[in-house]
Protein backbone atom coordinates (compact mmCIF):
# COMPACT_ATOMS: atom_id res chain seq x y z
CA UNK A 1 0.00 0.00 0.00
CA UNK A 2 1.20 3.51 -0.77
CA UNK A 3 0.09 7.10 -1.26
CA UNK A 4 -0.24 7.96 -4.93
CA UNK A 5 -0.48 11.58 -6.01
CA UNK A 6 -3.50 12.64 -8.04
CA UNK A 7 -2.13 16.12 -8.58
CA UNK A 8 -3.28 19.68 -8.02
CA UNK A 9 -7.07 19.81 -7.85
CA UNK A 10 -7.99 23.33 -6.83
CA UNK A 11 -6.04 26.51 -7.65
CA UNK A 12 -7.81 29.64 -6.39
CA UNK A 13 -6.19 31.76 -9.09
CA UNK A 14 -7.85 29.58 -11.74
CA UNK A 15 -11.05 28.33 -10.12
CA UNK A 16 -12.04 31.17 -7.77
CA UNK A 17 -10.92 34.60 -9.03
CA UNK A 18 -13.01 36.26 -6.31
CA UNK A 19 -10.41 35.01 -3.80
CA UNK A 20 -7.31 37.18 -3.63
CA UNK A 21 -5.02 34.24 -2.76
CA UNK A 22 -4.67 30.86 -1.03
CA UNK A 23 -6.72 27.71 -0.49
CA UNK A 24 -5.16 26.84 2.86
CA UNK A 25 -5.73 23.92 5.28
CA UNK A 26 -8.18 21.87 3.14
CA UNK A 27 -10.70 20.13 5.41
CA UNK A 28 -12.85 17.34 3.96
CA UNK A 29 -16.48 16.65 4.83
CA UNK A 30 -18.30 13.73 3.19
CA UNK A 31 -21.82 14.46 1.98
CA UNK A 32 -24.36 12.13 0.34
CA UNK A 33 -23.36 12.96 -3.21
CA UNK A 34 -20.07 14.86 -2.96
CA UNK A 35 -16.99 15.72 -0.92
CA UNK A 36 -17.04 19.25 0.42
CA UNK A 37 -13.62 20.79 1.03
CA UNK A 38 -13.64 23.76 3.35
CA UNK A 39 -10.51 25.92 3.15
CA UNK A 40 -9.12 29.34 4.02
CA UNK A 41 -8.81 31.95 1.31
CA UNK A 42 -7.39 35.43 1.80
CA UNK A 43 -8.84 38.79 0.89
CA UNK A 44 -6.96 41.79 -0.52
CA UNK A 45 -5.93 42.80 3.02
CA UNK A 46 -4.37 39.38 3.65
CA UNK A 47 -7.07 38.34 6.13
CA UNK A 48 -8.15 34.71 5.91
CA UNK A 49 -11.78 33.60 5.66
CA UNK A 50 -13.49 30.23 5.28
CA UNK A 51 -15.29 29.00 2.17
CA UNK A 52 -15.57 25.72 0.24
CA UNK A 53 -15.44 23.78 -3.00
CA UNK A 54 -17.38 20.59 -3.80
CA UNK A 55 -15.66 17.61 -5.44
CA UNK A 56 -17.04 14.57 -7.25
CA UNK A 57 -17.33 11.76 -4.73
CA UNK A 58 -16.37 9.05 -7.23
CA UNK A 59 -13.61 11.12 -8.86
CA UNK A 60 -12.46 13.78 -6.36
CA UNK A 61 -10.11 15.39 -8.86
CA UNK A 62 -13.24 16.79 -10.56
CA UNK A 63 -14.75 20.03 -9.24
CA UNK A 64 -18.55 20.21 -9.05
CA UNK A 65 -19.08 23.61 -7.46
CA UNK A 66 -17.07 26.56 -6.14
CA UNK A 67 -18.69 28.67 -3.43
CA UNK A 68 -18.49 32.42 -4.04
CA UNK A 69 -18.45 33.93 -0.55
CA UNK A 70 -17.26 33.25 3.03
CA UNK A 71 -19.44 30.82 4.98
CA UNK A 72 -19.45 33.08 8.04
CA UNK A 73 -18.16 36.62 8.67
CA UNK A 74 -15.13 37.45 10.75
CA UNK A 75 -15.76 37.93 14.46
CA UNK A 76 -16.85 41.12 16.13
CA UNK A 77 -14.21 43.78 16.67
CA UNK A 78 -11.97 42.72 19.54
CA UNK A 79 -12.90 39.04 19.55
CA UNK A 80 -10.49 36.16 18.93
CA UNK A 81 -11.34 35.77 15.23
CA UNK A 82 -11.80 39.35 14.06
CA UNK A 83 -8.80 39.28 11.71
CA UNK A 84 -8.84 35.77 10.29
CA UNK A 85 -10.35 32.30 10.33
CA UNK A 86 -9.03 28.94 9.09
CA UNK A 87 -10.93 25.60 9.12
CA UNK A 88 -9.71 22.65 11.11
CA UNK A 89 -12.25 19.81 11.54
CA UNK A 90 -15.96 18.94 11.49
CA UNK A 91 -17.88 16.56 13.77
CA UNK A 92 -21.50 15.39 13.48
CA UNK A 93 -23.24 15.07 16.85
CA UNK A 94 -26.94 14.82 17.71
CA UNK A 95 -28.11 16.40 14.48
CA UNK A 96 -25.65 19.31 14.63
CA UNK A 97 -22.42 19.86 12.78
CA UNK A 98 -19.57 21.22 14.92
CA UNK A 99 -17.08 23.16 12.79
CA UNK A 100 -13.79 23.76 14.62
CA UNK A 101 -11.51 26.48 13.30
CA UNK A 102 -8.57 28.71 14.16
CA UNK A 103 -9.12 32.41 14.87
CA UNK A 104 -6.47 35.07 14.28
CA UNK A 105 -5.47 38.42 15.77
CA UNK A 106 -2.46 40.37 14.55
CA UNK A 107 0.12 41.80 16.95
CA UNK A 108 2.42 44.80 16.63
CA UNK A 109 5.76 42.99 16.34
CA UNK A 110 6.71 41.76 12.83
CA UNK A 111 5.26 38.28 12.27
CA UNK A 112 3.66 38.00 15.71
CA UNK A 113 0.02 36.95 16.08
CA UNK A 114 -2.48 35.54 18.59
CA UNK A 115 -4.01 32.26 17.44
CA UNK A 116 -6.82 30.34 19.19
CA UNK A 117 -9.56 27.78 18.48
CA UNK A 118 -13.28 28.38 18.08
CA UNK A 119 -16.36 26.47 16.92
CA UNK A 120 -19.43 27.36 14.87
CA UNK A 121 -22.47 25.19 14.26
CA UNK A 122 -24.66 24.08 11.37
CA UNK A 123 -28.23 22.78 11.59
CA UNK A 124 -28.53 22.13 7.83
CA UNK A 125 -25.66 19.75 7.12
CA UNK A 126 -22.99 22.33 6.40
CA UNK A 127 -24.82 24.77 4.12
CA UNK A 128 -24.89 27.58 6.70
CA UNK A 129 -23.20 28.17 10.05
CA UNK A 130 -23.79 30.32 13.13
CA UNK A 131 -22.05 31.18 16.37
CA UNK A 132 -23.53 30.13 19.70
CA UNK A 133 -21.01 32.35 21.50
CA UNK A 134 -18.29 34.86 20.59
CA UNK A 135 -15.32 33.43 22.50
CA UNK A 136 -12.81 30.63 21.80
CA UNK A 137 -12.96 27.12 23.23
CA UNK A 138 -9.14 26.80 23.39
CA UNK A 139 -7.04 29.77 24.37
CA UNK A 140 -3.77 30.53 26.11
CA UNK A 141 -3.45 29.16 29.64
CA UNK A 142 -0.85 29.37 32.42
CA UNK A 143 0.68 26.13 31.10
CA UNK A 144 0.29 27.02 27.39
CA UNK A 145 0.97 30.76 27.12
CA UNK A 146 1.34 31.08 23.32
CA UNK A 147 -1.37 29.41 21.19
CA UNK A 148 -3.76 26.45 20.93
CA UNK A 149 -5.03 25.81 17.40
CA UNK A 150 -5.73 23.51 14.43
CA UNK A 151 -7.49 20.63 16.21
CA UNK A 152 -8.63 17.31 14.79
CA UNK A 153 -11.31 15.47 16.76
CA UNK A 154 -12.48 11.86 17.08
CA UNK A 155 -15.73 11.14 18.94
CA UNK A 156 -15.63 7.62 20.39
CA UNK A 157 -18.37 6.29 22.69
CA UNK A 158 -19.10 9.68 24.21
CA UNK A 159 -15.46 10.71 24.60
CA UNK A 160 -14.31 13.62 22.47
CA UNK A 161 -10.60 13.27 21.73
CA UNK A 162 -8.62 16.14 20.28
CA UNK A 163 -5.12 16.55 18.90
CA UNK A 164 -4.09 20.17 18.49
CA UNK A 165 -1.14 22.49 17.98
CA UNK A 166 0.23 24.15 21.13
CA UNK A 167 2.84 26.91 20.97
CA UNK A 168 6.06 26.47 22.93
CA UNK A 169 7.85 29.75 22.11
CA UNK A 170 8.36 32.64 19.73
CA UNK A 171 11.84 33.00 18.27
CA UNK A 172 13.31 36.15 16.77
CA UNK A 173 14.94 34.95 13.54
CA UNK A 174 16.39 37.36 10.96
CA UNK A 175 14.43 40.20 12.53
CA UNK A 176 11.06 38.44 12.42
CA UNK A 177 9.09 36.62 15.10
CA UNK A 178 8.64 32.92 14.24
CA UNK A 179 6.43 30.50 16.21
CA UNK A 180 7.52 27.10 17.48
CA UNK A 181 4.79 24.58 18.32
CA UNK A 182 4.12 20.92 19.13
CA UNK A 183 1.13 18.56 18.94
CA UNK A 184 -0.75 17.81 22.15
CA UNK A 185 -3.82 15.83 23.24
CA UNK A 186 -7.05 16.93 24.96
CA UNK A 187 -10.36 15.29 25.84
CA UNK A 188 -13.92 16.43 26.54
CA UNK A 189 -17.41 15.17 27.33
CA UNK A 190 -19.25 17.83 25.32
CA UNK A 191 -16.89 19.07 22.60
CA UNK A 192 -16.74 22.55 24.15
CA UNK A 193 -14.85 22.33 27.48
CA UNK A 194 -11.54 20.51 27.20
CA UNK A 195 -9.08 18.89 29.61
CA UNK A 196 -5.55 19.50 28.37
CA UNK A 197 -2.88 17.17 29.85
CA UNK A 198 0.70 18.48 29.73
CA UNK A 199 2.30 15.69 27.67
CA UNK A 200 3.56 16.31 24.14
CA UNK A 201 2.44 13.71 21.60
CA UNK A 202 5.42 13.80 19.25
CA UNK A 203 8.86 14.74 20.47
CA UNK A 204 10.69 17.29 18.27
CA UNK A 205 14.06 16.35 16.83
CA UNK A 206 15.44 19.74 17.89
CA UNK A 207 14.25 22.83 19.74
CA UNK A 208 13.37 24.79 16.58
CA UNK A 209 11.31 22.06 14.91
CA UNK A 210 7.60 22.94 14.64
CA UNK A 211 4.57 20.74 13.91
CA UNK A 212 1.30 21.77 12.33
CA UNK A 213 -2.14 20.46 11.33
CA UNK A 214 -2.50 16.94 12.78
CA UNK A 215 -4.98 14.61 11.06
CA UNK A 216 -5.94 11.44 12.92
CA UNK A 217 -7.84 8.27 11.97
CA UNK A 218 -8.21 5.03 13.88
CA UNK A 219 -7.67 1.70 12.11
CA UNK A 220 -8.67 -1.11 14.47
CA UNK A 221 -6.69 -0.53 17.65
CA UNK A 222 -4.12 1.78 16.03
CA UNK A 223 -4.35 5.56 15.93
CA UNK A 224 -2.65 7.02 12.86
CA UNK A 225 -1.60 10.64 12.58
CA UNK A 226 -0.42 12.68 9.62
CA UNK A 227 0.95 16.21 10.09
CA UNK A 228 3.44 18.67 8.64
CA UNK A 229 6.70 19.69 10.25
CA UNK A 230 9.35 22.31 9.55
CA UNK A 231 12.42 24.08 10.83
CA UNK A 232 12.17 27.62 12.14
CA UNK A 233 14.94 28.76 9.81
CA UNK A 234 14.45 29.23 6.06
CA UNK A 235 11.03 27.57 5.99
CA UNK A 236 9.26 29.81 3.46
CA UNK A 237 10.20 27.71 0.46
CA UNK A 238 13.78 27.01 1.55
CA UNK A 239 15.62 24.10 3.14
CA UNK A 240 13.56 24.28 6.34
CA UNK A 241 10.18 24.17 4.61
CA UNK A 242 7.24 22.02 5.66
CA UNK A 243 7.31 18.30 4.94
CA UNK A 244 4.64 15.69 5.65
CA UNK A 245 5.10 13.38 8.62
CA UNK A 246 3.43 10.30 10.10
CA UNK A 247 3.13 8.64 13.54
CA UNK A 248 1.24 5.77 15.18
CA UNK A 249 -0.13 5.22 18.68
CA UNK A 250 -1.87 2.48 20.64
CA UNK A 251 -3.65 4.88 23.03
CA UNK A 252 -3.80 8.23 21.22
CA UNK A 253 -1.39 9.88 23.65
CA UNK A 254 1.97 8.14 23.22
CA UNK A 255 3.13 8.26 19.61
CA UNK A 256 5.93 6.59 17.63
CA UNK A 257 7.27 8.82 14.90
CA UNK A 258 7.57 7.13 11.48
CA UNK A 259 8.13 10.02 9.10
CA UNK A 260 10.32 7.98 6.75
CA UNK A 261 7.45 5.59 6.05
CA UNK A 262 5.33 8.34 4.49
CA UNK A 263 6.05 8.35 0.77
CA UNK A 264 3.96 10.05 -1.91
CA UNK A 265 4.48 8.25 -5.19
CA UNK A 266 4.18 10.12 -8.46
CA UNK A 267 5.76 13.15 -10.06
CA UNK A 268 6.25 16.26 -7.96
CA UNK A 269 4.33 19.11 -9.55
CA UNK A 270 5.52 22.69 -9.71
CA UNK A 271 2.81 23.58 -7.18
CA UNK A 272 4.46 21.44 -4.44
CA UNK A 273 8.16 21.46 -5.28
CA UNK A 274 9.11 23.72 -2.36
CA UNK A 275 6.86 22.44 0.42
CA UNK A 276 4.05 20.02 1.30
CA UNK A 277 1.89 20.87 4.29
CA UNK A 278 -1.43 20.82 6.18
CA UNK A 279 -2.64 17.26 5.39
CA UNK A 280 -6.19 16.11 6.01
CA UNK A 281 -6.86 12.38 5.68
CA UNK A 282 -10.43 11.21 5.07
CA UNK A 283 -12.09 7.88 4.26
CA UNK A 284 -14.73 8.37 1.58
CA UNK A 285 -16.77 5.69 -0.20
CA UNK A 286 -14.33 2.94 0.72
CA UNK A 287 -11.23 4.90 -0.29
CA UNK A 288 -8.70 6.88 1.73
CA UNK A 289 -7.59 10.30 0.51
CA UNK A 290 -5.10 12.87 1.69
CA UNK A 291 -5.86 16.49 0.86
CA UNK A 292 -2.84 18.77 1.31
CA UNK A 293 -1.25 22.09 0.40
CA UNK A 294 1.92 22.82 -1.50
CA UNK A 295 4.01 25.92 -2.09
CA UNK A 296 3.33 29.16 -0.28
CA UNK A 297 1.40 27.56 2.60
CA UNK A 298 -1.54 26.99 0.26
CA UNK A 299 -1.05 29.88 -2.15
CA UNK A 300 -0.72 27.32 -4.96
CA UNK A 301 -3.97 25.56 -3.96
CA UNK A 302 -4.50 22.02 -2.74
CA UNK A 303 -3.98 18.57 -4.20
CA UNK A 304 -4.95 14.98 -3.45
CA UNK A 305 -3.16 11.68 -2.86
CA UNK A 306 -4.92 8.33 -2.66
CA UNK A 307 -3.97 5.30 -0.53
CA UNK A 308 -3.85 2.41 -3.00
CA UNK A 309 -2.40 -1.06 -3.39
Amino acid sequence: MAWVKKGLVFDPATHAPWINSHAQVPTAFEMDDRIRIYFAGRNDLGKSFMTYVDLNKAEPTKILYVHDQPIIPLGKLGTFDDEGMMPSDLVKHQGRLYFYYSGWNQRAAPGLYHNTTGVVFSEDGGATFKRDFEGPILDRTPAEPYMAVTPVILLEEGLWQMWYVAGTSWQLIDGKCEPVYVIKYAHSTDGISWVRPPEVCIKPNHELEAYSRPSVVKDGDVYKMWYSYRDSNDFRGGRGSYRLGYSESANGRDWVRKDDSLVLNGATGSWENEMQCYPYVADVAGKRYMFYNGNGFGRSGFGIAEWVA
